[in-house]
């Protein structure tokens, strides 16, 4: 129990650092470019990289390559878990190589011959041409951090993005702020900044792995029973993030499509905002507990599993759903101190206060849905998870093509909403070892206990804000944050304890 909640903090610790680092990025973003049409571009060149990274590094093929590498590891010798690594990153060099060959030649030669005549479309095919290559560093890098931490190394995964932020910030404040760049230069030196900040993503897990792990890298092309495991794996689940990762895209392509002046631009902003608690606790709670899952589930330990899921369950919608609560009441003060600045004015913070507020309503759908993906992974079932990702782009796509005719942007939103809520109760029912309806009823999941809790909080954090304390202007809404956020812990917390959810027990029985 130390020793996982050791892992969770320092995957958590770091995680927390390049959220806030990312944060400082994306408000010196759109300080830089406002709500503009080559932001909006640089935006959509930068989705399609990401695209792959999370489909073939950090989501399938990672899922995949993680339950085989570690029973290797455990049931053969060190030699034969390097094999298996060794084969799987020659493999990404050779295919990932090709793709950006091909991708990056495309993009360069449709803008050079202006295969499309509005300009934000040539612009955003010429930024693609120069940041694609980011996913060969990127995927290669997620690969090397699933070995990194089957051997309860987290340390290079939790910082690596901390290096992409501060390499993005970097540029931003050097060209835009010292050198008074802006528009289409400053647009490609940010892409220029993302591919040597993967590069140095890339560097750290391989020296780790190499030192710490004493992994020799060689080129091999051989075949193995684990590599085969690993692709039959793969095949399957590959469809599942690529129809994923798809949805996102036809997103951004349809938002990017409106006429609403930067609509892609207002829900990039409201995606990344609601990716700030969902990045720092969901995903660094499903790293941890995917090794362990996938041990448990191999082993046979039918009850550890249980217990493990359950565990993993609440601690991600117990962080979560109080998030969305909060931000919702929050979001024009929360927008207001952190945007409002340079090229990004109170009207911009209204507008994209009314899509975050949507936008929220899906967090903790998108969270416990990545929570189950991975459970259905760490039990190699890779069907169940790309059923839920077919069901999940229809969904969005008929939604979003309905809603966006008479909602523009904010159709788009409520589409995602949507199409999360589908996604999460489809995983929910498909789910053997625990009936759905289980989750309900059952104390070890919580769900009545975190939704009592974060009514009271709301309560609470409304009654205040009724009193008019606060100004409007900045330093109003500073004080409003700084005094009602720790208030909402405190008080959600404080609910939680009263209704003896099981981790404060937990915690409390261990103090002498």
């Amino acid at each position: 129990m130390v020793k996982l909640a050791k892992r969770i903090s320092l995957v958590s610790g770091f995680t927390v650092v390049s959220r806030l680092l990312g944060l400082v990025r994306d408000i010196l973003f759109f300080s830089c470019f406002g709500i503009s049409l080559i932001g909006d571009a640089f935006i959509l060149a930068f989705t399609i990289p990401n695209l792959f990274r999370r489909m073939l590094g950090e989501g399938t093929l990672s899922s995949a390559f993680i339950p085989v590498y570690s029973d290797t590891n455990k049931e053969f010798s060190k030699h034969h878990s390097d094999q298996i690594l060794n084969q799987v990153v020659t493999r990404l060099i050779l295919i990932l190589g090709l793709i950006v060959v091909f991708i990056c030649f495309f993009s360069w030669l449709a803008h050079r011959n202006g295969w499309h005549e509005e300009t934000k479309w040539s612009d955003a095919l010429f930024l693609n041409s120069i940041i694609f290559p980011y996913v060969i560093a990127i995927c290669i890098s997620a690969i090397l951090v699933g070995a990194l931490n089957v051997h309860g190394k987290f340390f290079a995964g939790a910082f690596s993005p901390v290096i992409l932020n501060l390499c993005m910030i970097g540029c931003l404040f050097t060209f835009s702020v010292y050198f008074s760049e802006d528009g289409l230069f400053l647009a490609v030196c940010l892409c220029v900044a993302v591919l040597v900040g993967g590069f140095f993503q890339l560097i750290l897990p391989w020296f780790q792995l190499r030192n710490q792990v004493f992994w020799k890298w060689r080129f091999d092309l051989s075949d193995s029973p684990g590599l085969e495991r690993i692709k039959g794996l793969f095949f399957v689940g590959v469809f599942g993030a690529a129809v994923g990762q798809i949805n996102i895209l036809v997103s951004r392509f349809l938002a990017y499509s409106l006429e609403d002046k930067g609509a892609l631009s207002y829900l990039f902003l409201s995606a990344r905002l609601i990716e700030l608690p969902l990045g720092v606790f969901a995903v660094s709670i499903s790293t941890v507990f995917f090794p362990q899952l996938s041990q448990y589930f191999s082993s046979g330990n039918k009850n550890a599993y249980t217990e493990s899921f359950s565990k993993g369950f609440r601690l991600t919608l117990g962080v979560l759903f109080p998030a969305s609560v909060g931000m919702i009441f929050l979001a024009d003060s929360i927008l207001n101190v952190l945007f409002q600045w340079g090229e990004f004015g109170r009207g911009d913070v209204e507008v994209a206060a009314e899509i975050l507020r949507i936008s929220c309503l899906a967090l903790p759908f998108y969270g416990i849905a990545a929570y189950f993906v991975k459970v259905f992974h760490s039990q190699k079932d890779m069907k169940i998870p790309l059923g839920a990702a077919v069901i999940s782009f229809f969904t969005n796509l008929l939604l979003s093509l309905y809603l966006m005719q008479k909602y523009g942007m904010h159709g788009l939103a409520w589409a995602n909403v949507g199409s999360s809520v589908v996604q999460t109760i489809y995983l929910g029912i498909k789910l053997k070892e625990i009936p759905a309806i289980s989750f309900f009823w059952q104390k070890s999941f919580s769900i009545v206990q975190i939704i009592l809790s974060s009514v009271v909080m709301f309560l609470f954090l409304y009654l205040i804000n009724e009193q008019n304390l606060f100004g409007e202007d900045k330093w109003g809404n500073i004080l409003k944050l700084v005094l009602l956020i720790p208030l909402g812990v405190f008080v959600y917390g404080l609910n939680l304890f009263l209704l003896k959810f099981p981790d404060f027990q937990n915690l409390r029985n261990k103090i002498p």
